[in-house]
């Protein structure tokens, strides 16, 4: 990649994520992100003061993406908060297909120590009210009475182990298809919801003449 006009900061942030997998967060270099957008060494240092700089803007933007995707999914699904659980977990999949390298810098070791304050209280406010939804719907007996931080636990391994299925081509999903993610998203979250034990067999329905 080499920049030649326009948005330097992008291109740098774009070239950092390209990069930030396979060297990590604390081995960025600015001098080698500069030689890959093709500009002088000097010039990300119009944009950023170091590299903990560069890496959180890359780490506000994989958060604000994310975030976006969970809050359009929450808006959708109002306040069904079976429903709501279920789209957040799909859209945190969808994410992760539309956006594979914001995914995987997202999990480098201290990547999320370097989100910018302003973005880390909007991600902790939508989480914590979350958390308060859910706590309250299985209050209601809307989830099994399994202890909580398990219940997510379970369901965050589900998504988040899927998502790398998919974006490591371990999956029938082809790259980049979002649509066919979304939908094995939806079979694969809906058995987490029906659970994994028998159930006994529900007797015919009687037509009414």
């Amino acid at each position: 990649m080499s920049y030649h006009h326009g948005d330097l900061r992008r291109a740098l942030v774009t070239a950092a994520l390209e990069v930030l997998p396979k060297v990590g967060a604390e081995r960025l270099s600015l001098r080698d992100i500069a030689r890959r957008a093709g500009v002088s060494p000097a010039a990300p240092y119009h944009h950023f003061a170091d590299r903990d700089a560069l890496v959180g803007a890359v780490a506000a933007e994989c958060w604000q993406l994310l975030l976006a995707a969970l809050e359009s999914a929450v808006a959708e699904a109002g306040d069904d908060q079976r429903r709501r659980f279920q789209l957040t977990g799909i859209a945190y999949i969808r994410f992760a297909v539309a956006h594979p390298a914001h995914f995987r810098a997202m999990e480098l070791p201290g990547i999320s120590k370097k989100i910018p304050r302003d973005v880390q209280k909007k991600v902790d406010a939508f989480y914590a009210e979350e958390e308060r939804r859910m706590r309250a719907a299985q209050a209601q007996g809307m989830f099994a009475p399994l202890p909580f931080d398990n219940l997510i636990l379970a369901a965050t391994s589900l998504v988040h182990g899927l998502a790398h299925l998919i974006i490591q081509g371990e999956t029938e999903v082809k790259p980049g298809d979002v649509a066919h993610a979304v939908r094995l998203a939806r079979d694969v979250t809906a058995v987490l919801g029906a659970g994994l034990l028998p159930r006994e067999p529900q007797p015919p329905k009687r037509r009414h003449r």
